[in-house]
């Protein structure tokens, strides 16, 4: 049986303040959308326990810097205390979660992705085996984002980036970005908040300085997905209801109109 997986990336600024909603979406969507991949991060938790073991927090370009002690905080606080404690509480919610790391299985294949980084990756491949056979087995694989190298060392991976490479290895009908704001929002007298958008007018928005900051990543691995055969992606806040079932910003593309469709036919 095809399977056409919906991958949702749950950032770590809003997993304290998931909305009780999200969980009853997400099982409704199991039934209507397909089944579910977790991708998610845990900045400000990695910068709270950084903090109490008197290690400095820097970013760089809007990612952090992780040297070898920055790595075992994010190691301890991804694969650990947020991946476990996520999919216990899908877990007491009736869903049928299964924690791992993109360690696991070589799942995140990367390499460095800046000297200046330190042990930050960049996802090369993606080794989707063990997430097929979690979902043929009826299983929600909730996956930390770190990566290893072909050497066995470990990165921290940047979530966005990690969920969208995840939905382009599973061919991901959807992608949902659960982040801490409620989607693309415009700027200016006229401010408000985007109910769809083209990749087009996205990156128009990146170059006029709409989008910006953190609001990047998550738009780049949006536009990855939709060029790699991903037909929707979203961007929604989770700490507010809806977020699984169609608030935020929705990102397509632009659909060819048919005079054009049929001209290139008769070529």
């Amino acid at each position: 049986m095809r399977l056409w997986p919906v991958v949702i990336k749950a950032g770590g600024s809003v997993l304290e303040r998931l909305h009780p909603s999200f969980f009853q979406e997400l099982k409704n969507g199991m039934k209507s959308a397909g089944p579910p991949v977790i991708v998610h991060g845990g900045g400000p938790e990695i910068s709270r326990l950084q903090k109490r073991l008197g290690l400095k927090t820097r970013f760089v370009k809007g990612l952090r810097v992780t040297d070898d002690e920055g790595l075992k905080a994010a190691e301890m606080v991804l694969a650990g205390t947020v991946n476990k404690g996520l999919t216990a509480r899908l877990r007491a919610a009736g869903l049928p979660a299964v924690g791992l790391s993109g360690v696991d299985g070589a799942l995140l294949e990367v390499k460095p992705k800046d000297p200046s980084l330190g042990w930050v990756g960049e996802v090369t491949e993606v080794h989707p085996g063990i997430l097929f056979d979690l979902l043929k087995s009826g299983w929600i694989p909730v996956v930390a984002s770190l990566g290893v190298d072909a050497e066995g060392r470990r990165y921290n991976v940047n979530a966005d980036t990690a969920a969208g490479a995840v939905a382009r290895a599973l061919s991901a009908r959807k992608l949902v970005m659960v982040t801490d704001v409620p989607g693309i929002r415009t700027e200016g007298a006229t401010s408000r908040n985007l109910p769809s958008a083209t990749p087009s007018e996205v990156r128009e928005m990146v170059e006029n300085g709409t989008i910006r900051g953190g609001m990047i990543p998550k738009v780049d691995a949006a536009l990855a997905g939709l060029d790699s055969g991903v037909e929707e992606v979203i961007i929604a806040d989770g700490s507010a209801p809806g977020a699984l079932s169609g608030a935020g910003t929705r990102i397509r593309k632009e659909v060819e109109p048919l005079g054009a469709v049929s001209h290139l036919s008769e070529k």
